[in-house]
């Protein structure tokens, strides 16, 4: 707020809150308080030292009680003992006066012995309380604003010369300062928005000092007028509230009915701004962290995959052991054998020398399947990593771009609902013959798959002997032949804890032989049902997901 601005204000102010008691100090976290004025609906005095919201306001009670919030509940240490020291003096004080110091835009409450400061001026606003010449508690972020500056008449914005004016804010432009806060050094009065109007000259100087000898409540809001305060306010600084109108890009003139409803309205709209900023800190800071936490993922997988064998080539040497290998001993570390793709090459074998030719056989086979297992499980792990890392920068970019306080609704969250959305339900895959199967990946599902979702006359099927997805294969017209079996069976066989064993027995039967058992969710009992032997197989590599 600048000097004229805060004058008019307290003209306005002086009537309503001169003589009155003040009581029911509260804060409204680190940097405002507020004070019940006595006598019959009388208003709130709000105090505010919030960069982008420091000035003075009254405001009606339920609005300063909607504000406020629970903040005193949140409050750091140091603000609940200041909210303490004003309960103490103040509570049940009469304010005998309240004044602007000449030449500054600080204010003076006095209430007798004990007296309010707060300081508009500077990057960071303070409102001190005192006593006897001594500074007690202090809200806001700057220094204590006791002892208040000396009254600088000559400074004020409409008796300070403008040749005095062109020298000082002359010599703080030849020092290096921007416009604004040479214009600002010149005469502090002004405010920044006032001083952005000024380019340092004296007759700049004039004519807005011309243009002030009327002032009237000027609001400077972004938007159209009947939506300004819904609309995007992306700083805090969105809304200004000037003594006179102001060109400015984007902004749309209000005009309203007195200087106390306007500093109203531009209290709630800066802090609805500021709120909008610390929610999209808050969400940035949330979304960053994790795509950190991805980025490093992505990076272990790659390293992970990198550092495995190759399968290929354990198979190779399994094969020309299974081959040639029988008249080795054990005791042998090394074997040289023919290699089966080239009858003419050798092919030098490290062994384990407790075990056979066709033992180490065995062992580089089941090695290779491991190897294969974890290629497959890494390689479904990134992808999975990357459609996150691709949500959490869509995210991070809604973010950057936002401008409203609906677009921050944890947008994270709304991305990770998305996913887990798309992921929710079975897994469902057509098979060859374009017949659909359905894969439980946990006993709820399970349960519901086989329950809810399959009719009568589908085929189930499950590992058997061992825990696994219930896998459903849709069969509406009883047209599944042995290689649709056989292929379901191997998803069963592959979605089961048995998926490392060579061949795995799974359980076939009609859905309408397989009713519930007790044990909780997933468990079954099964009235008739055939065996398949299938060798376990990943359907991401030969079936197409929907």
């Amino acid at each position: 707020m600048d000097a004229i601005t805060l004058d008019r204000l307290l003209a306005e102010m002086r009537p309503l809150v001169r003589g009155r008691h003040l009581s029911r100090p509260r804060i409204a976290g680190a940097h405002a308080g507020s004070f019940e004025l006595s006598g019959p609906r009388a208003p709130t005095l709000w105090l505010d030292a919030g960069r982008g919201t420091a000035g003075i306001y009254l405001l009606p009670r339920s609005r300063s009680r909607r504000l406020a919030g629970g903040a005193e509940a949140h409050a750091p240490g140091r603000t609940r003992q200041a909210l303490l020291l004003l309960r103490r003096h103040l509570d049940g004080a009469r304010l005998a006066h309240i004044g602007r110091v000449p030449g500054e835009r600080t204010l003076i409450l006095d209430m007798g012995a004990a007296v309010l400061v707060l300081r508009l001026s500077g990057p960071a606003p303070a409102l001190t309380l005192a006593r006897e010449g001594e500074g007690l508690a202090t809200l806001g972020d700057g220094p204590p604003a006791w002892p208040p500056p000396p009254p600088a008449s000559e400074r004020e914005w409409d008796t300070l010369p403008p040749a005095v004016f062109e020298k000082a804010a002359g010599a703080a432009l030849a020092a290096g300062r921007s416009r604004p806060r040479a214009v600002l050094g010149a005469c502090p009065g002004l405010g920044p928005v006032l001083a952005r109007e000024l380019d340092g000259s004296a007759a700049s100087f004039t004519a807005l000092r011309a243009r002030l000898q009327a002032p009237f409540p000027t609001l400077l809001v972004p938007g159209p007028p009947e939506s300004w305060h819904d609309a995007d306010l992306v700083t805090s600084d969105a809304v200004s509230l000037v003594p006179l109108p102001l060109e400015r890009e984007g902004r749309t003139i209000l005009h309203p009915a007195s200087w106390r409803e306007a500093a109203a309205l531009l209290l709630e709209a800066r802090r609805r701004g500021l709120a909008f900023e610390e929610r999209r800190r808050q969400a940035l800071e949330k979304t960053r962290r994790s795509l950190r936490r991805l980025e490093k993922l992505e990076a272990n997988l790659s390293h992970d995959l990198a550092g495995l064998a190759d399968e290929h080539q354990l198979r190779h040497e399994a094969e020309a052991l299974l081959a040639f290998g029988r008249e080795l001993q054990a005791g042998h570390t090394e074997g040289v054998v023919p290699d089966p793709r080239d009858p003419e090459a050798r092919l030098r074998v490290a062994l384990d020398p407790r075990l056979g030719g066709i033992a180490n056989a065995e062992r580089r086979f089941e090695k290779a399947r491991r190897i294969e297992r974890a290629r497959r499980e890494i390689a479904l792990r990134q992808r999975e990593t990357r459609s996150a890392l691709t949500a959490g920068r869509s995210c991070e970019a809604r973010l950057l771009e936002a401008r409203d306080i609906q677009d921050l609704a944890d947008p994270q969250r709304d991305e990770a609902k998305d996913r887990e959305g798309a992921k929710a339900g079975p897994l469902h895959y057509l098979g060859r013959h374009g017949l659909s199967l359905l894969v439980g990946r946990n006993a709820k599902e399970n349960h519901h798959l086989t329950f809810r979702v399959a009719r009568p006359e589908d085929l189930w099927f499950h590992a058997r002997d061992a825990p696994g997805a219930h896998v459903i294969l849709r069969d509406p017209e009883g047209r599944a032949g042995a290689e649709d079996l056989r292929e379901a069976a191997e998803v069963a066989a592959f979605f089961s804890e048995a998926r490392s064993a060579p061949q795995v027995d799974v359980h076939v039967t009609r859905r309408k032989h397989v009713r519930p058992a007790k044990g909780g969710p997933g468990r079954v009992f099964v009235a008739h049902s055939e065996t398949l032997r299938v060798v376990p197989r990943d359907p991401e590599g030969h079936l197409r997901r929907r």
